[in-house]
């Protein structure tokens, strides 16, 4: 169902531009539709189309760090121009790679423009103009070999017959991507200084007269020091077109990222050697991978290795959350470090015996944050918020404080969910922290660490909530075998 696919993918497409267009961010979803785009070109048999929607896919990509270049100027973020300068360099690689193809000319004319992005509000007019670019619509390739040998000539006699048909389009598509045998995913995590299996599987539509090699080369915007990707060489195969071929190399990562930086993108290219008049051929597909390269082991937060690996995923979790900064993820896995700490010696020294009320409770943890260092007087006690006032916030974002009798789960604490999405709506964030004492009477032993954690995404308001249970008034461990 090419036609079906194809108008779905372009319609979402227009939605989300025009969505950017008034100043929303919609980040995740131009993830998801470039990836569904890679997916789409490697299914036709036409050039023009392939290169569209591959192309198309890479300003998608190119598209996502110039909204948070937006978003970081809007919120006065550190560094925000490091968005903008990413953006012009992939667009730099980007015109390289598709400048000159058939089916792009469109997409190349207002693409021209991030070249010369200075202020937030060509970003509106840069969207505009490219919903409105039109595409070819292709055919996909299963389609048209059903076709192929059932269609008569219409004249028997031998000038039809001596009718030497057009060579097939020459195209390099690629098809799988496998890290240590796993298929690779929107963003994959690799650990520095260690050697890891990278296999890769492509179809080639025809191989050219007098090539002997089709090599694939790692392209990236990163230093070279840093990284060691495999370049696959095919050699001619035998047979009959297309050809399917599959290799396996080695990948490493020779120094770790931090915490919160970006992660690695790597995209490969494909051509033919020796070098011929064919040359650049289409190159279609999901070919650029996301990775990350933070090392976990050196990941401690909160000094609890199960609330550690969370707040990890937690982190990846808000870096695809549309609107959410790259500065208020920072903010929230800040202050939410030592909250999870206090979570963990909870539990490890009993820490709240006893009953417990929601002010006891709230001095508890102030002066617990405040002899955070990087914290200490940055943390701010009952801030007026939506007309209401709130219990804490750090750098604006909301710390909402709740105390219960009952056993409580991290589905309970959604109750609270809509006061705290009020409070960060009113001081303009994206995030905000649930963090919850349960102090009841526990007649067994207490749950698991990574248990009292989650995160959760408030539709209602855009906010993004994050839960945290603090179980008190444990029982002694004796007393449970009794």
């Amino acid at each position: 169902m090419p036609l079906s696919s194809t108008s779905f993918e372009r319609h979402r497409i227009v939605e989300i531009l025009d969505a950017i267009s008034q100043g929303e961010d919609k980040n995740e979803e131009m993830r998801e539709c470039a990836i569904a785009l890679d997916s789409l070109s490697v299914k036709y048999s036409s050039v023009s189309a392939a290169n569209a929607y591959s192309a198309l896919a890479g300003l998608l990509r190119i598209l996502d760090p110039l909204v948070q270049w937006r978003s970081a100027v809007l919120n006065a973020t550190v560094e925000a121009d490091r968005f903008l300068r990413s953006s012009k360099e992939r667009y730099a690689l980007w015109e390289k790679e598709f400048g000159g193809k058939p089916g792009v000319s469109g997409l190349l004319e207002i693409a021209n423009r991030i070249a010369d992005i200075t202020a937030i509000a060509d970003i509106a007019s840069l969207t505009k103009c490219l919903s409105t670019v039109p595409l070819p619509v292709g055919i996909q390739q299963n389609e048209r070999s059903q076709w192929e040998g059932k269609i008569p000539f219409p004249d028997s006699s031998e000038r039809f017959r001596n009718i030497k048909e057009a060579p097939v389009d020459l195209t390099v598509a690629f098809l799988k991507f496998h890290i240590d045998g796993q298929s690779a995913n929107q963003v994959d995590h690799l650990s520095p200084q260690e050697v890891h299996d990278l296999e890769i599987e492509v179809r080639v539509s025809r191989w050219p007269s007098e090539r002997q090699e089709l090599r694939l080369t790692p392209l990236s915007v990163e230093a070279k020091s840093t990284y060691e990707f495999p370049v696959f060489t095919f050699e001619k195969p035998q047979g009959e077109a297309p050809y399917l071929m599959s290799a396996r190399g080695r990948a490493i990562l020779w120094l770790p990222q931090g915490m919160n930086a970006r992660p690695f993108e790597f995209k490969y290219s494909a051509e033919f050697l020796p070098e011929s008049s064919e040359q650049p051929v289409a190159i279609v597909g999901h070919r650029t991978l996301l990775i990350e390269g933070t090392d976990i082991s050196k990941f401690q937060i909160c000094g609890y290795d199960y609330l550690d690996r969370k707040l990890f995923k937690i982190r990846d979790v808000l870096r695809r959350r549309a609107g959410v900064t790259q500065q208020e993820t920072a903010d929230l896995l800040q202050v939410l470090g030592p909250l999870c700490n206090l979570a963990g010696q909870a539990v490890q020294d009993n820490l709240f015996p006893g009953s417990w009320s929601e002010k006891e409770f709230q001095e508890k943890v102030l002066e617990h944050l405040r002899r955070t260092p990087f914290i200490g007087s940055k943390l701010d006690e009952h801030a007026f918020g939506a007309g209401g006032i709130t219990d804490l916030t750090w750098h604006g974002l909301p710390i909402e404080l709740k105390v219960t009798d009952k056993l409580t789960t991290l589905s309970d604490c959604e109750k609270y969910f809509a006061q705290a999405a009020s409070y960060a709506v009113a001081k303009e964030k994206k995030t905000a922290i649930v963090c919850v004492l349960d102090y009841s009477k526990k007649e067994t032993a207490p749950g698991t660490l990574d248990r009292l954690l989650g995160v959760k995404y408030d539709s209602d308001s855009g906010v993004t909530i994050c839960a945290l249970i603090i179980q008190g008034n444990l029982s002694r461990p004796s007393a449970l075998s009794r």
